[in-house]
């Protein structure tokens, strides 16, 4: 853990802290959940410094890095159940004479990775408190019993609100998470990923493909470790990657993320698989490697569609229209 927000913590009452965030229960005061207004002024200088690997952050559509694209979908982790957060460092952001802190926050989840890159988020108490009355609109009994880190018309940004604060907010995603009905809500999937899905996803479906590839290489580790790789989200960047990679001619990058699709394809229909089968053909063909296993398994795959419809397959739909169309679906909702 960032040491500078170690000692902020050790600081801050731990009896306090402790409360701070969780299921609201009796025997918790007013004054333990009421923390300081963000927006006063602030009387100390914080800043806490996050060293992050920039592994997955480089993009192959820019021609001035050199780029080794690592996948961190392995179809291996197909579900999550046991994901818990960290503020690992809190920043104050001056604004003239107020500010806002930004707080990192690392998604852990308790898996082996043979990767081992950290992904970590940076937002702000207004991002929670969004969150907040948007989960609370949708899901009004379950979020009853979940307490939120309050504002107070005023007060100093003290180290130890600081400190308290962080350890609110790592409860608070964490006991979200662990109810179902919110893990899986479009408002939680949305805090982490912000404006940033629905911009990749305009960008697809305009044909921004070097764009839209920066934004999905974002995205991905993200959703991947919330959710696992198998899940629909995951599963529909990967292919938007595929298809992505193939238009800006990145056709090795492209056929990494094909590879990585098909593993992580256990949320998807016959006919996206198909498909990936299909493009993973192609782009093997082209980088000259064997496609001999991809046609065995592509073939008798079309054989068992046509067994259960009685009739011959005369066609492969295309990723490209596939994965439109998945994300046309999703903006209509």
């Amino acid at each position: 853990m960032n040491s500078l927000l170690s000692k902020l913590r050790s600081r801050s009452d731990p009896a306090c802290a402790s409360k701070i965030g969780s299921v609201g229960q009796d025997g918790i005061s007013h004054e333990e959940n009421t923390l300081a207004d963000e927006q006063d002024a602030v009387t100390e200088s914080l800043s806490g410094t996050l060293q992050l690997s920039d592994e997955l952050m480089k993009t192959p559509t820019d021609p001035n890095k050199d780029f080794n694209y690592i996948v961190p979908c392995e179809g291996s982790s197909p579900t999550r159940s046991n994901v818990t957060f960290e503020v690992i460092s809190a920043e104050v952001v001056r604004e003239g004479r107020s500010g806002h802190v930004n707080y990192s926050v690392l998604i852990n989840p308790h898996w082996e990775s043979s990767k081992g890159n950290e992904t970590v988020i940076i937002r702000r108490y207004s991002d929670f408190e969004n969150l907040h009355q948007r989960l609370k609109k949708r899901f009004p009994s379950i979020m009853s019993q979940i307490s939120f880190p309050r504002k107070i018309l005023t007060g100093n940004l003290t180290s130890s609100t600081i400190a308290k604060r962080s350890t609110a907010f790592e409860q608070y995603l964490t006991h979200i998470f662990s109810q179902f009905d919110l893990r899986y809500s479009q408002e939680f999937m949305e805090f982490f990923v912000q404006e940033d899905f629905h911009d990749a996803v305009q960008l697809f479906l305009a044909c921004d493909f070097t764009k839209a590839a920066e934004l999905f290489e974002q995205i991905l580790p993200i959703l991947d470790k919330l959710y696992g790789d198998s899940h629909p989200h995951v599963f529909h960047c990967l292919c938007a990657l595929v298809v992505s990679y193939i238009r800006v001619d990145r056709t090795q990058v492209a056929l990494t993320c094909t590879e990585a699709a098909l593993k992580c394809s256990g949320s998807a229909n016959d006919e996206f698989i198909i498909s990936l089968l299909q493009t993973a053909v192609r782009l093997s063909w082209t980088l000259g490697k064997d496609k001999g296993d991809l046609e065995k398994r592509l073939e008798a795959l079309k054989a068992q569609g046509d067994q259960r419809n009685g009739v011959k397959s005369s066609s492969v739909r295309d990723l490209c229209d596939l994965v439109t169309e998945a994300f046309r679906l999703r903006l209509r909702h």
